[in-house]
């Protein structure tokens, strides 16, 4: 396949089986020269606030994900793009994950309301009939609103027939307060029900209890919060006095501990708690011994403990975990890679290849197969998008 890039001298075979990363290629070929400053800068002004809280809100985080800017945004040429992929007698997989995932998550909608436009077909329905299995299901995943996205993981977390929490535990404890409040609003618009009323419901006990603080009180926001001396060294005595098994148990101490709180006060907490008895287990390391406590509130301590310390670190450590577990976790990778594409994913990447001395990418392809994989390699590798190119088109399908 060759793909001629508008207004450029330049022609290249960007589905040739030869290259690894294809749009790659593409997205390197052509830029504006534009800094990614001001490019992000004019990208922000044309996407609603409620998109714009789930992209990397620090210069030193990055997503691999960031679509064209507006000028060079044409919904419509994505979607006779993805439609003339789908229509014929070979599925062009590569280029619908091209198309995909050159736009970012607030352009897919965009897509989804012209293709739907322009043929009275549905794109998901039409995807679901040419590609399925876990191809499918990212696709789902990232033509899925963000706020949305969270919201449906959470109500399947806390209404699954096996009661695992794991999900809504890692949303509570990775999403910033502002993506928070706009799950709790979804939640209530897409299920009918407020969040904090299904978690009544839904979760027992004390760890129904914590879970309903982590998801539905505010939390100080930033990173740059200023720590207050004061409370901070207030907690670290408090904390130095007790147990795991008291905190397990004590929704009170659980609440004045960790809940409103930045996760930067929460860390520092942590690490003069650990200083102040060296002779001793650090405190996750202390949680992961008991065995006494409820799972659930072992696992909500350990999360909140290791979040404190490195949001990427811990999606590194359960990318880890999802791969190598007995079954394969493909939900989690799906679910990881989707949500923290425009966030952290690339520092998320890093962190997993400085912590296991493996390539993510390496590990991806050894436990995932077919046209999934060649997605999931696409989408950690394409923080290149930063640079303004042409998505491919109509004509360059042969």
């Amino acid at each position: 396949m060759i793909l001629f890039l508008t207004g450029k001298k330049t022609e290249i075979n960007i589905f040739s089986h030869n290259i690894k990363n294809p749009i790659s290629v593409f997205l390197q070929t052509l830029s504006t020269g534009s800094s990614l400053d001001s490019e992000t800068s004019h990208r922000s002004k044309n996407i609603p606030m409620i998109f714009q809280m789930y992209e990397s809100q620090y210069d030193d985080l990055r997503g691999t994900i960031y679509g064209p800017s507006s000028p060079d945004f044409k919904p419509v040429q994505a979607s006779e793009t993805l439609r003339s992929s789908l229509h014929g007698l070979d599925t062009n997989d590569q280029t619908i994950i091209n198309t995909v995932l050159y736009h970012n998550n607030f352009q897919r909608q965009k897509i989804l309301g012209a293709y739907e436009d322009m043929y009275s077909r549905k794109l998901l329905e039409d995807l679901e009939e040419e590609c399925g299995g876990f191809f499918f299901e990212m696709c789902q995943a990232l033509f899925k609103a963000a706020p949305n996205y969270d919201a449906q993981c959470v109500y399947k977390s806390l209404s699954n027939r096996h009661g695992d929490r794991s999900v809504a535990i890692e949303i509570a404890c990775t999403r910033s307060p502002r993506q928070l409040r706009a799950l709790r609003d979804t939640y209530q618009t897409d299920y009918r029900k407020s969040l904090d009323k299904d978690i009544t419901v839904k979760v027992e006990g004390v760890t129904g209890k914590m879970l309903n603080m982590l998801l539905c009180v505010n939390r100080e926001e930033g990173l740059g919060v200023r720590l207050n001396d004061e409370l901070v060294d207030k907690h670290v005595k408090m904390l130095s006095a007790t147990t795991v098994d008291d905190i397990a148990r004590n929704v009170n101490l659980f609440e004045e501990l960790f809940i409103g709180h930045s996760w930067k006060h929460i860390g520092t907490v942590l690490d003069k708690v650990d200083e102040a008895r060296p002779d001793k287990s650090d405190f996750e390391t202390q949680i992961r011994r008991n065995k006494s406590i409820h799972s659930e509130a072992r696992l909500i301590l350990l999360t909140i403990a290791r979040v404190s310390r490195s949001v990427q670190i811990y999606f590194a450590e359960k990318l880890r975990t999802a791969m190598t577990a007995e079954r394969v976790d493909q939900s989690t990778i799906i679910r990881i890679c989707v949500s923290r594409s425009e966030i952290d994913l690339q520092d998320i990447s890093l962190e997993y290849k400085r912590k296991f001395n493996r390539a993510l990418e390496t590990d991806i392809s050894m436990y995932t197969s077919g046209e999934y994989t060649r997605m999931i390699i696409t989408l950690l590798s394409g923080f290149n998008n930063m640079e303004n190119s042409f998505a491919p088109t109509p004509e360059s399908i042969e």
